[in-house]
């Protein structure tokens, strides 16, 4: 199945509002990448995966930007297209829970 359950720092929250009034949320989920080795010393140790979330969970992201969190979704494909260029797409994460990491909840305790 396309489930996916990842934990990781909420970032770059844009708002909109959808036709319907609903809020609506396009985020980005930084995630630890694997440790490559020495052949990959210098890669970038975080990967911005997207998210997208309304209502409620719309809400709950835009609360938590910047905070560890611990997401569950699924997976979506989707296709976008600008005048004149080709077509493009991009996998998303479409939210159906979150909340906030237990280890960043400890840490921001004892800090």
């Amino acid at each position: 199945m396309n489930r996916v359950a990842l934990i990781g720092v909420i970032t770059d929250i844009r708002e909109r509002w959808l036709p319907s009034g609903e809020q609506a949320v396009i985020a980005s989920l930084q995630i630890d990448r694997p440790d490559a080795g020495a052949d990959r010393a210098n890669a970038e140790t975080r990967q911005p995966l997207p998210l997208r979330a309304t209502g409620a969970l719309a809400r709950q992201l835009a609360a938590l930007e910047d905070q560890s969190v611990q997401i569950q979704g699924y997976l979506r494909r989707r296709y976008y297209r600008r005048d004149g260029e080709p077509h493009w797409g991009q996998v998303e994460i479409w939210v159906e829970q979150c909340q906030r990491h237990a280890a960043s909840a400890a840490s921001n305790e004892t800090s």
